[in-house]
């Protein structure tokens, strides 16, 4: 929420860049991708706080990314920066058969991901449950 008393980080500022962010939580998105591990690691290294990090695992990602999972994740206890990976588990079923991941959303719905559109929008409708949950 933007807030006028508390303007943007300025990125090129570090020194305004720490004050801002003292004292509140610092959550990071991963998304076991390129990008979202290199803004971590420089990020890092920059010595600017960290307070997690939270992964939405879809069910379908390919095997080489589930695959660098635990050596992410091992690089980020040795830097002592809490993780966690989010996954949609249904607890009633109103859809038959029940889905577990993206793909089988898809296939029980008979749907497509907005990106087969050219559409570029997160998959929250599936995974903001387990993220809230993450939270409590």
């Amino acid at each position: 929420m933007y807030d006028p008393k508390r303007p943007p980080l300025a990125a090129a500022n570090h020194d305004a860049c720490l004050a801002a962010l003292s004292g509140v939580p610092v959550i990071a998105a991963w998304g076991m991708g390129v990008d979202s591990t290199a803004m971590i690691i420089e990020w890092v290294k920059q010595g600017l706080p960290l307070s997690a990090v939270l992964t939405a695992d879809t069910g379908v990602e390919r095997e080489e990314t589930y695959a660098f999972l635990p050596i992410f994740q091992r690089w980020m206890d040795r830097h002592h920066i809490e993780h966690h990976v989010v996954r949609y588990v249904p607890k009633r079923f109103k859809h038959w058969p029940p889905y577990f991941s993206l793909l089988e959303n898809c296939l029980t719905n008979a749907t497509l991901p907005s990106i087969s559109f050219g559409r570029h929008s997160c998959s929250l409708g599936l995974l903001g449950p387990s993220v809230i949950l993450a939270r409590l």
